[in-house]
Formats: C-alpha cells, sequence, structure tokens
C-alpha cells in the first residue's frame, strides 16, 4: 500500500487509505465504483449517503439483501444510479428488438442462451447477468420463477462444494462464494408468459484460450435464440453483436438457412462503443434528472434471477422470484 502511494504521488495522482476517506475529502458528484464484488454494497451505500450520483460495475450485489440496501439507499438520497449492462447500447441489440417485433416472426414463445467458457461460478455471477438484463429489456417483463440444476463430477452439486470464486478464476475479480460445477442450467417463466432456457458448460481453459486466438469473428462462445410461432432470430455476442434470422414460409416446412442481417462494420470485441453509450445515457440522465436506461431496481432483480438458480437447486424445485429468503442461498 505505501508503495503505490508512493508511486501515485510520483505520478502526480492523489491516493487514499479508504474509498471513505476519498468521498470525504474529494466531495465527487459521481462516484465510478468498479471494486471487487464484495465491496459493492458498502460503496455505494457510503456514496449514496454522501449524494454522489453512482456508476456501478456488474454484479451490483452479492445477496438480494445487499441489493435491498442499496436500491434503498440510492432512492432515499435522491441520486441517479446505474449498473454495466453495455449489451443493450449495442448496434445489434436494437436491431434484434427490431427483428422481434416484424410480423413474419410471429409471436415470441422462449429464449435459449447459451454461455460457455469460463469457470461456472464467475460466469454466473458475472457474464450470465447480461442476458438477464437484455431479456427484461427486450420483452419489458420480469421472471416470476426458476427452476436450476448444478451439475458436478456428474452428480447434483451440494453445499459441500461450495468454494470462493476467486479459488475457481484466480485470473478474475475475486467474487464472494459459488458452486464447483460443470454445467449450469437454469429455466425462467417470464410474466408475459415467455421462457428463458439458460445453459452454461464449462469447457478446458487451455482451448478457449486458444480458441480464442484463433477464432474468426463470429465465435459462438455466447449466444441465444428467440424462437417465435413463424422464425427464429440468433444473435452472438460477439464484437458487439451479429443478429441472423430464419423465418419458415407459411407454404412450406422446409428446412431454412440462417440469414445474416447484422454484423458489426468496425469488430468492438472489448465493447467500448457500447459502454460509452452508457456512459453518456448515464450523464444525460443526471443533467435531465431522468431515470436511466438501466436502473438500479433493474440490476436488483438480475441478483434475484441470478441467485435463484442457487436456491432452486438446493430446494430441488421452481422458486418464486423475487426469492422470500433475501440472504445468499449457499451462505
Amino acid at each position: 500500500m505505501v508503495e503505490r502511494r508512493r508511486d501515485a504521488a510520483d505520478d502526480g495522482l492523489a491516493s487514499y487509505r479508504s474509498a471513505e476517506e476519498l468521498l470525504e475529502r474529494v466531495r465527487p458528484q459521481i462516484a465510478v465504483i468498479t471494486t471487487n464484488p464484495p465491496l459493492h454494497c458498502e460503496q455505494v451505500l457510503m456514496a449514496a449517503e454522501r449524494g454522489c450520483h453512482i456508476f456501478c460495475e456488474k454484479p451490483l450485489a452479492l445477496s438480494p439483501e445487499e441489493a435491498d440496501r442499496m436500491v434503498a439507499a440510492v432512492r432515499k438520497a435522491g441520486v441517479v444510479c446505474t449498473v454495466d449492462f453495455e449489451t443493450v447500447f449495442a448496434d445489434s441489440f436494437g436491431v434484434l428488438r427490431d427483428e422481434l417485433q416484424r410480423e413474419e416472426f410471429g409471436k415470441l414463445i422462449r429464449f435459449d442462451a447459451v454461455d460457455k467458457g469460463r469457470p461456472l461460478a464467475y460466469d454466473i455471477e458475472t457474464c450470465m447477468p447480461h442476458f438477464l438484463h437484455a431479456f427484461m429489456m427486450l420483452t419489458g417483463s420480469k421472471p416470476m420463477e426458476v427452476f436450476g440444476r448444478v451439475i458436478v463430477d456428474g452428480r447434483k452439486a451440494a453445499l459441500a462444494d461450495v468454494v470462493p470464486i476467486s479459488e475457481l478464476y484466480p485470473q478474475g475479480r475475486t467474487h464472494d462464494i459459488g458452486l464447483r460445477a460443470d454445467t449450469i442450467e437454469a429455466t425462467y417463466l417470464l410474466s408475459n408468459g415467455v421462457t428463458v432456457r439458460y445453459f452454461l458448460a464449462e469447457l478446458d481453459e487451455a482451448y478457449v484460450v486458444e480458441a480464442g486466438r484463433r477464432a474468426k469473428p463470429r465465435s459462438e462462445f455466447m449466444n441465444f435464440i428467440a424462437y417465435g410461432t413463424r422464425g427464429q432470430i440468433k444473435w452472438h455476442q460477439t464484437s458487439t453483436g451479429y443478429v441472423y434470422r430464419k423465418l419458415v414460409p407459411q407454404d412450406t416446412l422446409s428446412v431454412m438457412d440462417w440469414e445474416l442481417v447484422c454484423a458489426p462494420a468496425n469488430p468492438d470485441p472489448t465493447w467500448v462503443v457500447p459502454t460509452t453509450r452508457l456512459v453518456q445515457d448515464f450523464v444525460d440522465a443526471i443533467a435531465r434528472g431522468r431515470e436511466p436506461v438501466t436502473t438500479i431496481e433493474d440490476a436488483a432483480s438480475v441478483v434475484d434471477q441470478t441467485y435463484g438458480i442457487y436456491a432452486s437447486h438446493l430446494a430441488g424445485r421452481p422458486v418464486k422470484l423475487p426469492l422470500e429468503d433475501r440472504a445468499h442461498p449457499l451462505r
């Protein structure tokens, strides 16, 4: 810590011993919280208490109870708070939303989402929320219930399989706790009757790293398919997204090929443009005194949906959302 403070001073930068000291001495208008998830709740509460508008990294919280306290603090303070769900600011997301409204697509029935490549306890809390948020934004509905299963070594994961996520994914951010797993499955029922099926499968890490080096822009490590009564829409969440459609003519049951309807003109694998738009929306919301596109309530709902998988897995049945027990299901 002393060396870091000395390095900061050498570079002409101010340094502080804690977030609390920074907030007290600087009194910023905006707090950007990108610390490890276990610190999010404490720091959002501190920032809100001091009247700061807040930009928080995902996941918002590590339990529904934490999320509840954060929502209450933000609303009491009357500040603007958004969370880093940049996916919905990609051009491809707008195309996807328009495609779902096409008469040729028919009525939306379900989404099937696949995410694979990272240790699953990390994925379920850090990557999966992007999809859960996108589904809410696309349908205007929130899940009413979830049925989840976590499988490890060919059996149902047990509480003995709970470990710190940092042990599973030492290269990533330090999280709290998760389940060691080979596969995770979840089925959500939305309030509008649409179902969402989510599947995660861990791949060998060395293979994933090598595949990432060789991957074409249309790599399918993260994607979902929307099923309608007349067609299908596929979204690859790669380089800010590719969108494909497959529409079935009404006079035939022939197998149709996928048609590319959206591809990024300038591939943006690190999602710089959507993230920039997210920040611009946040700043504009502050200036105009309006809600941001992604509200803290949206992010809190995603926390419920995420931990609902664990709660359902342990109960062995579907569970209602929001969760009745607001504590972390694995504690």
